[in-house]
């Protein structure tokens, strides 16, 4: 063969591989669509409204399989002798041919009565009708409606509240108490008129508009000089209501001025009231706040990004990079931000906000980082909760994304569904939500961890049959889990480095073993006398502490804590503090009770990873203080600002849990509207909250 036709042979070989190589690239970019700085398609699923005195409240939001409405109490329906509850729906262009519904009991276990609703008919722009109960409804006893909507292609949406039932609960008048009092704190001149319903005390904060609650002073929940005027209709949520008390949930959105400077800021406000003939009494109040940052508000002040008005414990953040580039994540508000420290780039990843459709229920959503490179600047997080808009609109649990800093672009990997309310979900995803440099994703939902292949979409079991109360991990993937034992300690602790696959245990010996949390990178773990895992008077098998030991990342002991004839009840740790709350053993009969013992602490040195980046208050005069995120330079300048690009993927990325048969009875402490803590006893629960007020 000659060189010359050596030479074309070769040249039409690369010609044709290079070809090869653009169809099969242009295949696997067309299978997804890339949708602009759109973040997802907009949410479209109807809206479910209960109309009370007027007002409609108790927004529904639609689920498009249905879920275990046990578990879901986000709002609360009031039904009078009429048995009837009106409602009104927002269809955004669905065409809705029927509507029905079932009533069950409380746990959602046992059907009590099923029907239609009638009377459908159109005024103005949302569809209203009426349900009504046949059967017998007893007061003071909560059931489960489960509402389902049909569309003329047989679609089902289905739609959850819980009702109950009572003859002079007078919701109309409680809820126009609440909406006359908001309406109240937007005029200053009648301030003086909010006084009589406040227990203004002179040590709570004027200065702090995150928060302000019943013991704060008139000018203060009149905004202060902020003047603000609200920018949505008013999200109401009843939460509980009987003959006398009832407790309602606002949700709406405001803008204010501060110069020249426009900012808008996500309000949540809970009211308890008490109704009386002669008098309305307000229980509590409590107003929170988060200011939404928007591209436009984007700047850096001598080093400090300003994050505007809002809880300091809500946002999360941190840097990473090498020493040529650097980065900066933060969390906050259902957002997810980027900073490109050295290219000077701020770039809105992620936001839950869509202004096409009210997505409100911004409480009932989590969003966390699981995983940075440092070479690249991509993101890997979760974002986990119900889904108002996407390809899975409608459905609840946890999404995973990956965001390519050099694209600009973000994309769905996997969605993992979870029918048992976002409680349970975050209960599990707190403890474990780890990915390791390999693309392999730990999480913990129920009582088992799911390892998942993020570039496969490969999902399998890692560790099974745990209770979740008695495992711990690092921030840097060190899981730790009881193994022998009972659900009340092991017999020794199983340490598996998730970054490696190595395991290590730890012994309890004639100790029954529990992990506690992690200090940093030191371990906390307790050894409790087998002797001791015995019922109190009351019914409940407590735990107490003997000992509590702390080890550093090598596994070398730091530090015992041991106090003699006393016992460690309840362990907290905060910023590597540690809180430990005491009592003593006391003979009551048969049974072995505990006496309070006070407190005790250990102060740990936990050095900062990020001791240049943190976050710190400042205040001015209208908006009082604000939270300042420092980026470790002195500049003042304008970032560049961009929003991500979403990429579709195009074909179904759900994996299917294994959803577990064994039913763990838990009681649930109900704060504010929101569930506060869980207990595995009746008994435990009441030792536990009764010094404070709670709604079980």
């Amino acid at each position: 063969m000659s060189r010359t036709k050596k030479i074309l042979l070769t040249l039409l070989a690369y010609l044709t591989a290079f070809i090869a190589a653009v169809c099969v690239s242009s295949f696997v970019l067309n299978q997804g669509k890339v949708s602009g700085e759109q973040q997802r398609s907009s949410a479209d699923l109807p809206l479910l409204y209960v109309r009370t005195g007027g007002e409609l409240m108790n927004e529904m939001h639609g689920y498009t399989e249905p879920v275990d409405g046990g578990y879901y109490r986000d709002t609360l329906t009031p039904v009078g002798e009429s048995k009837t509850i009106n409602l009104s729906m927002d269809t955004y262009g669905h065409n809705i041919s029927s509507v029905s519904f079932e009533l069950y009991n409380d746990q959602y276990t046992d059907l009590i009565e099923s029907g239609d609703c009638t009377d459908m008919e159109k005024v103005n722009a949302m569809v209203q009708m009426q349900l009504q109960f046949k059967n017998t409804l007893y007061s003071n006893r909560e059931y489960c409606l489960h509402l389902m909507l049909k569309n003329d292609q047989d679609q089902v949406y289905h739609y959850y509240t819980r009702v109950r039932y009572g003859s002079d609960l007078k919701a109309a008048e409680k809820l126009k108490f609440v909406l006359d009092f908001n309406e109240t704190t937007f005029n200053k001149d009648s301030a003086d008129a909010l006084s009589s319903y406040l227990e203004s005390t002179s040590s709570s904060s004027s200065s702090d508009k995150s928060l302000v609650t019943l013991y704060s002073s008139s000018d203060t929940v009149t905004w202060g000089s902020m003047a603000p005027y609200r920018t949505s209709e008013i999200a109401i949520r009843l939460k509980e209501i009987n003959t006398e008390t009832a407790a309602f949930t606002l949700s709406y959105t405001i803008e204010s001025s501060a110069g020249d400077i426009n900012t808008f800021y996500n309000v949540n406000e809970y009211y308890r009231l008490r109704w009386t003939d002669s008098k309305v009494y307000l229980l509590d109040f409590e107003r929170r706040m988060a200011e939404n940052i928007g591209l436009a508000d984007i700047t850096v002040s001598s080093g400090a990004l300003r994050l505007g008005i809002g809880d300091a414990s809500d946002i999360d953040y941190a840097s990473y990079g090498t020493d040529q580039q650097q980065y900066t994540w933060v969390t906050g508000d259902q957002q997810l931000w980027l900073y490109d420290n050295t290219n000077r780039i701020m770039t809105k990843v992620y936001t839950e906000e869509d202004d096409n459709h009210n997505c409100g229920r911004q409480d009932e959503a989590g969003i966390k980082v699981v995983h940075a490179d440092p070479e690249t600047g991509d993101l890997y997080f979760i974002v986990y909760g119900y889904m108002h808009s996407g390809n899975y609109e409608g459905r609840e649990g946890v999404m995973v994304y990956h965001f390519s800093h050099e694209d600009v672009l973000l994309e769905d990997l996997v969605f993992i569904p979870f029918n048992k309310g976002f409680e349970q979900m975050r209960s599990g995803l707190e403890e474990l939500a780890y990915m390791n440099d390999d693309g392999t994703l730990y999480l913990l939902l129920e009582d088992t961890v799911y390892a998942i292949d993020v570039n496969m979409g490969k999902m399998d079991v890692a560790y099974k049959d745990l209770n979740s109360s008695n495992c711990t991990a690092s921030g840097d993937g060190i899981f730790v889990m009881c193994d022998g034992g009972d659900e009340n300690a092991g017999e020794r602790l199983k340490i598996v480095d998730l970054n490696s696959g190595k395991e290590r245990t730890i012994e309890g010996g004639d100790w029954r073993i529990v992990p506690l949390g992690y200090a940093g990178k030191d371990l906390i773990y307790g050894l409790i006398d087998p002797q001791m895992l015995t019922e109190d008077s009351s019914g409940v098998i407590r735990t107490p502490i003997s000992e509590v030991h702390i080890m550093d990342e090598n596994y070398n002991e730091v530090k015992t804590y041991q106090k003699s004839g006393d016992y460690v009840m309840r362990l907290t740790i905060s910023d590597g503090n540690i809180s430990m709350k005491l009592a003593k053993a006391v003979k009551n009969g048969n049974y072995t009770d505990y006496q309070d013992a006070g407190e005790d602490y250990i102060i740990r040195n936990i050095e900062n990873d990020d001791q240049k980046i943190y976050v710190d208050k400042q205040k001015d005069s209208i908006r009082g203080q604000q939270n300042w995120l420092h980026l470790n330079t002195s500049d003042s300048f304008v970032p560049i600002s961009q929003s991500a690009r979403y990429l579709d993927p195009g074909y179904d990325i759900s994996r299917k849990y294994e959803d577990t048969d064994q039913v763990e009875m838990q009681y649930y402490v109900y704060t504010k509207g929101r569930m506060d803590a869980a207990f595995a006893t009746i008994q435990e629960l009441w030792i536990t909250v009764r010094p404070t007020p709670a709604r079980l």
